[in-house]
Parts: C-alpha cells; structure tokens; sequence
C-alpha cells in the first residue's frame, strides 16, 4: 500500500502536539518494516512543504497561526523563553500570565524578542474532574482527560461527593508518586448546569468574574447623552433604526436602516454600539477586555467581554433609548458600486426583533404587532440583501451550509431537545448588512493607511487546493476541469451550490471547510478568499470582540485625524502582530469552548436514551467507524470499526468503509439503524450500535 501524506498527517493531527518517530508512525499506521524508507521521503517532503516540524528526530503537526511553542524562564534581569529548537529570545510582552517554566506559545519578532500570545500549561491551584467512587476512597479523573491518568483521593477527603460526581480538587501532594488531593467542592452529576459550566471554564481557563477595578470603571459610566456630545455627533435619531437579534440574545450592538434614494438605489446605514467611548485605551476595562479577547456563548449563558453595565446595558442598542453609534451610510447603486461615509453618531431604535418575527414579515406572512415603518424597513432589508447576495456570489463568494446544532433547555437548564438552527431570510439580511459595512470600513482604512486589525483567509496550500478538487470531480461537482492557476474562491462556490440537497453535501462542505486555512486576525489586510474579498475586516461587533473595538479605534483616528490622532494610531500600530496574534488565540479557545459545551449538552440528552434504536443517514466515514445522524434529533454518534463483523476497511474514492472479503458497505448517506449504546460524558462521546439485520449497501 502506497503511503500518502493525508494519511501522515491525519495521525499527526489528531495527536495533538505529541511528536512521533518515524518507526512509532509506522506502527501507528500498520505499515511494514520494509516500508520505512518510503515514510521517511514522505515526512521529508511534508518538512520541506512547512506542514509539519522536526524537533531532535521526531514529527508532530505544524501551527497553522505561525507560533511557536516555548518554555518561560521567570529571571530578575529579564524573561526569557527557550523554543523547542533550542532557540533562547528575551521577552518583550505579555508574560505577566505565566510562571517559571510554564509552557506558552509565543510569536517571533524580527529582532529576536518574542511576544507571550498565550499559557498553555499554567499552575493550577484546583482541578476538576469526575469521582469514581472506590472503598477506600476515590479516584479523581480529570475533565476531558485521556483517563490515563488521575488523582488519588482518601476516603476522609471525598466529603459528600457521590460516585460520578464532578468535583473540584486541590492537590496536598503525593503518595508513592500518585498525586494526591482532597474534594474541596461537589458541582453535581455531569450534564447538569453548573457542573458543565464549571468543568468547561475550568479545562479552557476561561475568565468569569471581573475584577473590582474593572466593575468600579464601568459603573461610572451613566446613562444618557453627556453635554456635547450631540454638538461632536450626527444626530440620527430620526432614522427608523431596528435591531434583529436571537429571542435569547443578551446584548445587541448592531442596528439597520434601509432609505431609498431619489435618483435610484439605497442607503443603508449600519449603527455600531459605540463602545470605544466607554473603554478608553489603557483603562482596567480595556485590560480585561483584552484579556478576555471575546465573549463566549453557552446555550444556557454568557461569559461576557465587558461587564454588564455596558454589555448588556450601556452599549446595547435598546429600543426607544437614545445610544452612541459608529455609523457607516452605504449608498449602494443599483449597479452594485457603493459610496460611503462614516461618523460617530446617536441614534434611537425603533424596534427589538428576533430572526423568527423579522423572517415572517420578510417572507409575507405579516406578524401582528409591528408599526408600519418597521414593516416597511423589514421589506427593504430583505430586498437590498437579496440584491447583495446575488452581487457576492456572482463574484465568487463561497458560502458554506453547515448546519449548527441549537440545543433546546428546560427551565432548570436542562437540555430537553436538539434540533438543527434554522437559517431564516432574516439571518441572511443582517448577515449581508454586516458583511457590506466591515467591506466598506476595511477599504476605507486601507486606502487610509491605517494601523489597523484585518480579518484575513489565505488561499489554501496547493496541495489541500488539488486534493479538493479531486474530490469535487469525483462527486461530478466541477463544470470543467482546470489544471493551470489557483483554485478560485468562485470553483467552490460553484460546487457548493451544485451539491445542495445531495446526501454528499455534509462532506463537500466539511471536506471544502478543511481545504481552507483558518481565517484570522492580522495586522495586514491581505484580503479575504472566502469571501472573495480584497479587503475585509470585523466591525460590527465591538460589544463581543476585542478586535472589532481596536477597528472603531482606527476609524476614529482616521476620521478626526489631527496630531493627537496620529499619536494615538502611532501607539497602536506598534504592537498590532502580538495583538493580532492574541485575539486570534482568544478566539480559536472561545469556539472550541462553546463547540464543547454543546457537545457535553448533547451527551447528557442522549445518556437518557442509551438503549433505544433509531433510525439514521451516514454523515461522516473514518478509518475508524462512521458516523451517523439520528433522525429524531440533531445529534451525531459513532459507530466504531470494533463494534463491526469483519475487518472493515476506508474506501477513500468511494467514502464508504467496505467489509473485507463480504459485499457490505457503509457509505456517505446510506440509511441505517442504529442503536444508542453509550455515552462517555468525560471525552463527550456518543457510541452507537448497528442494530442487528442493519446493513451496509452492497
């Protein structure tokens, strides 16, 4: 069997950070000895590539975002960090988070310092975990751990904790060389709300409280127009502003109008909270906000970026009240080109909707309660983004349709519920509203020269781009086959449109989302391959995200212009990389929380159900089983290769794991039936079960 790179970096990519021997790889990968020569030539070509780094004879997958992983040295004459190549770099920033010998991610400057992004492995004074209750005490694994290992603890320190329970710990030493601790807190079963939350937060070390000096600013803070501020603004509270929001959204920082105009064509103004006037550059309010780098978005709740006196409060474009606004006026032609000007502003909202009242009005149904002139922004929202999608896609914008779960809770938090999130006419509008303000507010800070954060998507590798395209002209996805120049944004679009409503189109997506490299935050705007944007950045949502304030901060320096705005914009553009960088990390860690905690939500829906059959489709094919969609609820789970009669194999071309030596085969879409047969609540793991007689197509 010829050895590709795919299957090389699948094991490097799903081990993490560990590194590999080429001789572990090879058992790994169930290859023979004699094939070892061939996987060295093949690692050397993926080293030569940049996919994956040498470190003293082994291999382990390449960052993607450009750090670099280090080890801190805490001295009185200065820190330090040593790279995994030996390397030593003094520190210019960001180490206050770190101890001696702690593990962090760290991005190179051109003179040899190195910027802190991140702590990988901090002290942890507790630790959180599940208790397996034993005679003579208990036993402690830690919350998504590999339960390879854990902590001991006596029976006298298990307090009231019952078996199962997930507990917080803190460590009192060691014991033959089992660490050893004592239950300080019992949060209750897994799959309840607290327990989940807490656990969470604690694996991802994620923030909650604020600290007083921050809360203390922020109450200073009152409500009303401050004297002068009408005379520095425009005054457009007479604009017929509306707000569409989630019915569960706890902050809205984004409002829309939609004007037509006389000689044809329309304004639409897009009013962004204007949060850069209550966290002043430098402030404790400013610090945290950095710190956090976003907020992060539980079904049952929100660790917001700001404190609630201005997320929820302050900032929130409430109906009826008057608010601070960055304003970007958009006259968008009926030949597409766009005009626009920005300014600092106040408005007044007409209107708090939820996508479901707005989506009826947009598709005809006319929902009671609605003044006219709400009705009539509805309208020319939802015919100006029609006209503005249409203009996107036409130039080659790729959207991707992969569904997201939205878990339905109880009034005790508990997931009673999981359907798949509706995409409505009113998602799609405000969507296209925001995507034309942050194109038309990069532009202009491009064209500017301002120092500035820009959200980027490069154009994938060459190798991901080939291997894409084999798989969209395997599926018949592809009008022509090209062999010269780059994949285009434009070709994927195509294919993704083309594969609507097939049973393959969970995989194009999946397959095509892979191909690309992740989108990220820069210090340059190098455009956006997506969205088949030159120029893009985040705007919209300074309530939720640190890099869409360091925006607002950029316009208004641009716009007011002057010394102490060049001053300021000087400051700012020094360290904008390291800052890039950090939010960037912020939010990869804010997705993978919020992804998780809806998986462990999934878990404890299922873990009432082990036993019960349903019927399902085929969503996913590994080496290692395939997964499966229940038809009932939005929830997927894994039939392992284990569980199976026969030795199974990948059928790569055909996305299906065929039974050696039988005519059975389990491919992309078929329908089976399956059975729930477990729920692993500490790796938040669904395990099925093909039910007995179920097969596989021939």
């Amino acid at each position: 069997m010829r050895i590709t790179a795919e299957q090389v970096l699948e094991v490097l990519e799903r081990s993490g950070r560990r590194a590999w021997t080429p001789k572990s790889l090879l058992r790994e990968l169930h290859l023979h000895r004699h094939q070892l020569r061939e996987l060295r030539r093949v690692l050397r070509e993926l080293l030569r590539e940049g996919r994956v780094e040498r470190l003293e004879g082994r291999y382990r997958a390449r960052r993607e975002d450009g750090l670099v992983e280090a080890t801190l040295h805490r001295a009185p004459e200065g820190d330090r960090v040593a790279d995994d190549a030996g390397s030593i770099h003094p520190v210019a920033s960001g180490a206050d988070g770190g101890g001696d010998g702690d593990r962090v991610l760290v991005q190179l400057r051109a003179d040899g310092r190195a910027d802190v992004i991140h702590v990988l492995t901090p002290h942890r004074p507790i630790w959180v975990g599940i208790l397996d209750r034993e005679a003579t005490g208990g036993f402690v694994t830690p919350y998504r751990d590999d339960a390879s290992w854990g902590i001991r603890v006596d029976r006298a320190d298990c307090g009231e904790a019952r078996d199962g329970d997930v507990v917080v710990v803190t460590l009192r030493g060691r014991r033959r060389g089992q660490p050893m601790g004592r239950v300080v807190e019992v949060l209750g079963p897994p799959g309840s709300p607290e327990a989940d939350f807490r656990a969470v937060v604690w694996r991802r070390r994620l923030p909650v409280e604020f600290p007083e000096d921050v809360l203390a600013e922020a109450e200073r803070w009152q409500p009303g127009i401050e004297p002068g501020e009408l005379e520095r603004r425009s005054d457009l509270r007479d604009k017929p502003f509306i707000t569409i929001d989630p019915a569960t959204a706890r902050d809205h920082d984004d409002a829309v109008c939609v004007e037509p105009l006389a000689a044809g064509g329309v304004r639409l103004s897009v009013a962004i909270a204007d949060v850069s006037h209550f966290v002043p550059e430098g402030s404790a309010l400013d610090r945290e906000a950095l710190r956090r780098g976003n907020s992060v978005y539980f079904p049952d709740r929100a660790i917001p970026m700001l404190p609630e006196r201005l997320s929820g409060d302050l900032c929130s474009l409430r109906p009826e009240v008057d608010r601070y606004a960055m304003c970007a006026e958009l006259e968008i032609q009926r030949d597409g080109s766009v005009a626009a000007r920005f300014h600092s502003a106040v408005i007044r909202s007409r209107a708090r909707l939820d996508y479901e009242t707005a989506a009826e009005e947009m598709e005809g149904r006319e929902p009671a309660g609605l003044a006219p002139e709400v009705r009539d922004q509805l309208r020319r929202l939802a015919e100006l983004s029609r006209s503005l999608r249409e203009q996107r896609v036409a130039a080659g914008s790729i959207d991707f349709e992969l569904p997201a779960a939205l878990v339905v809770l109880d009034a005790e938090g508990m997931p009673v519920d999981v359907v798949q999130e509706p995409r409505s006419a009113a998602h799609r509008a405000i969507e296209e509203a925001m995507l034309a303000a942050n194109r038309a507010v990069s532009a202009t800070l491009t064209g500017g020269g301002a120092a500035a954060l820009f959200r980027v998507h490069e154009t994938p590798s060459p190798a991901d781009a080939e291997d894409l395209r084999e798989l969209l002209a395997s599926f018949g996805l592809l009008s022509r086959r090209r062999h010269d120049g780059p994949l285009a944004p434009a070709e994927v679009a195509e294919a993704l449109r083309r594969v609507e409503g097939r049973p393959e189109e969970r995989l194009v997506n999946m397959v095509a989302l892979r191909a690309m490299k992740r989108a990220r935050y820069a210090d340059r705007d190098i455009g956006h391959f997506a969205l088949a944007f030159e120029s893009y950045t985040h705007f919209t949502s300074p309530i939720r995200r640190y890099a869409d304030l360091v925006v607002h901060r950029a316009l208004r320096d641009l716009l007011e212009g002057g010394a102490e705005a060049e001053a300021r914009a000087a400051r700012r553009g020094q360290g904008l990389a390291a800052l890039a960088a950090r939010v960037s990390m912020r939010e990869r860690i804010a997705e993978a929380a919020e992804r998780e905690m809806v998986d462990l939500k999934k878990c404890a829906f299922m873990a009432e159900r082990v036993g019960e059959e349903y019927d399902g489709t085929i969503s996913g094919v590994a080496r290692h089983g395939f997964y499966v969609t229940l038809d009932p609820f939005f929830v997927e789970g894994l039939v392992h290769v284990a569980t199976l009669e026969g030795y199974a194999q990948l059928d790569e071309r055909a996305h299906a794991l065929v039974i050696r030596g039988t005519r059975r085969r389990f491919r992309l879409g078929d329908r089976v039936r399956v059975r729930v047969d477990g729920v692993d609540r500490v790796k938040a793991w669904i395990n099925l079960g093909l039910v007995a007689g179920a097969s596989g197509n021939g």
